[in-house]
């Protein structure tokens, strides 16, 4: 079986959150006995088809915010020793450890063989949540540390092609498994539940407000479309403290035409993307996957993404691909949407064909299987019975 990691709050609707849910969810779907630890507090309940284990609730961190902090470096400490205690009772194959905090716990504890699973680049992250300190050293640091990880692990993944390039010449591309929503509500439905007046062209934004999304370009993006379309407007769903949004929207004189929506479930979710025509995907910073990409393409919602958001995905057919860093070329790219009626439906049926072929369970699963060797894979175990996979012979012979 299979010990996932992920030193984080779970579960919660941030994208990593949900990129790890849905692969523990694929796992356990496909008859394997994946098992999950996670810090101890999360957004809302766990519905899983799967174990899922918490560290100890001490300290009580209760935050859901993405970046390092010392309440969080406590409960990193405590997910090595919970590690340990979870590999006497469960005898993992091996650890799949999501992202860096977890690689360097699961490391430490040294229990079996560690794969770590990158869902973002440290080392273009950190400068971000430290402005204030000198960018080099800070990306320095970063890369010693993934480096460190990568060298110690028994295999190296990535969530995005880009990301896998990033760190290194070895790291494999791991598909996040993404399904399509059958059904959405109805546009007027979905207007009226959400307060949203019904000839408005709403662009949408679904995800948090940490710097490193880049959000504040589709405020400014917002103004200049307007410019050309008196009836745009944006919708801001999220779980993060809006007043950043709202301070620059009423900055640039667009605040009534900014709505903020709490995205808290899957009827939230599903309401906000069904009462928009289309979605806009920023980005700040190299490495990570959009997972709220993947999610517009489910929702057939056309996408409109910066270049960087694509992450190296084969989708310069399936979204509307604009500069990075670029408001005007973000307007652009909504305005040639809601005027072309044809492309949108070109794109929602794009999208859908595109998560059919490139993120479904069974290429996920043939990835990960690649990954560790198939171990965890209890329908194709290729041991012995009573032998252990060869990954985890190695480890004890270490």
């Amino acid at each position: 079986m299979m010990l996932h990691v992920a030193c984080l709050p779970f579960p919660s609707h941030q994208g990593t959150q949900a990129a790890v849910a849905s692969m523990l969810r694929t796992s356990a779907e496909a008859g394997r006995r994946p098992a999950l630890l996670t810090y101890a507090h999360g957004a809302h309940p766990v519905d899983a088809r799967y174990e899922h284990h918490r560290v100890p609730d001490f300290p009580r961190v209760r935050s859901l915010r993405s970046g390092p902090s010392l309440g969080k470096i406590a409960l990193d400490v405590r997910c090595i020793l919970e590690i340990r205690r979870l590999a006497r009772r469960l005898r993992p194959d091996a650890i799949i450890a999501h992202h860096i905090e977890a690689a360097l716990a699961a490391i430490t504890a040294n229990v079996a063989p560690v794969y770590y699973v990158a869902h973002t680049a440290l080392s273009r992250e950190l400068s971000v949540y430290f402005p204030r300190l000198p960018a080099s050293p800070l990306d320095a640091i970063g890369r010693w540390v993934e480096r460190f990880a990568s060298g110690k692990a028994a295999g190296v993944a990535a969530i995005a092609p880009s990301l896998a390039n990033l760190l290194g010449a070895e790291v494999v591309y791991l598909p996040v498994p993404w399904a399509v929503v059958p059904d959405r509500p109805e546009r007027e439905q979905a207007r009226a539940a959400l307060g949203i007046p019904l000839g408005a062209e709403v662009c949408l934004y679904a995800g948090n407000l940490d710097r490193y999304q880049g959000w504040d370009h589709l405020i400014a993006a917002l103004a200049e479309l307007r410019g050309s379309r008196p009836g745009a407007r944006l919708l801001v769903a999220t779980e993060s403290d809006p007043a950043p949004v709202l301070a620059e929207a009423e900055r640039r004189g667009v605040a009534e035409s900014v709505d903020i929506r709490r995205l808290g479930g899957e009827l939230a979710r599903a309401l906000a993307h069904a009462a928009c025509d289309l979605a806009w995907v920023p980005r700040r910073t190299e490495g990570g996957l959009p997972i709220k990409m993947l999610d517009a393409f489910g929702r057939r919602l056309p996408v409109v993404a910066m270049n960087r958001a694509t992450a190296g995905l084969a989708v310069s057919t399936v979204c509307e691909v604009v500069r990075d860093d670029d408001p005007r070329a973000l307007a652009a790219g909504a305005a040639e949407l809601l005027g072309n009626p044809r492309r949108v439906d070109e794109l929602r049926e794009s999208g859908v064909r595109y998560l059919d072929a490139h993120h479904s369970s069974g290429a996920f699963l043939s990835a990960l299987d690649g990954l560790t060797g198939g171990a965890g894979a209890s329908a194709r175990q290729a041991t012995r019975p009573g032998r252990p996979p060869r990954a985890l012979r190695e480890h004890r012979a270490r």
